[in-house]
């Protein structure tokens, strides 16, 4: 055999492998996206959501949750850093801030109601220097305390202690599918 007929092979081998491989990723691609989807309560909020920043983004607009806008990429960053899902940390924002427009919001950069307890929210709410920093420190913080710590890794164990709504995770469940729906469009 030359060196010439072992080259074109070798060419038509990388070639076909590279095909199969992008044939490869393209199927697990969209299957694994599927699977980030939060349906029910009880889904694994460590899995990632499919959803891109700029799909998070259109979905608060379609939402109207217009002082959100921008914030996609906040919320995928805080996903791929410590493991939240990206929607449901988004819609927890959603459903606490009221689309981004609570007081708590506006004055202390807290789209969660991070802090806030029945008796005195306002005040007892933290302040964050930045929208992106108030969601990547509850990331961090439900991750390492009700992920890690205390094993609550759906929104039905979440909202037994993130809340004193008896309903939160139907609400926030509700937010969820809301943003999932909007920035599949």
């Amino acid at each position: 055999m030359k060196l010439d007929d072992f080259l074109h092979i070798l060419i038509l081998a990388v070639a076909l492998f590279s095909v199969l491989y992008v044939l490869y990723v393209f199927t697990v691609g969209v299957f694994e996206a599927s699977v980030g989807l939060i349906s029910s309560v009880d889904d694994d909020l460590r899995t990632p959501s499919p959803l891109t920043s700029m799909d998070l983004d259109r979905a608060f607009k379609a939402i109207g949750a217009d002082s959100m806008v921008g914030l996609g990429k906040a919320f995928k960053l805080a996903e791929a850093e410590y493991g939240v899902n990206a929607a449901f940390l988004a819609a927890v924002a959603v459903h606490e801030s009221g689309k981004g427009t609570s007081r708590i919001a506006r004055e202390k950069n807290n789209l969660f109601g991070w802090g806030a307890v029945d008796v005195d929210p306002f005040v007892r709410a933290s302040t964050f220097d930045s929208l992106e920093d108030g969601i990547k420190t509850v990331a961090a913080w439900l991750r390492a305390k009700y992920f890690d710590h205390l094993d609550l890794t759906t929104l039905r164990a979440v909202g037994s202690r993130y809340a004193t709504d008896p309903e939160w995770a139907d609400k926030v469940l509700y937010w969820v599918k809301r943003l999932q729906e909007e920035g599949e469009r």
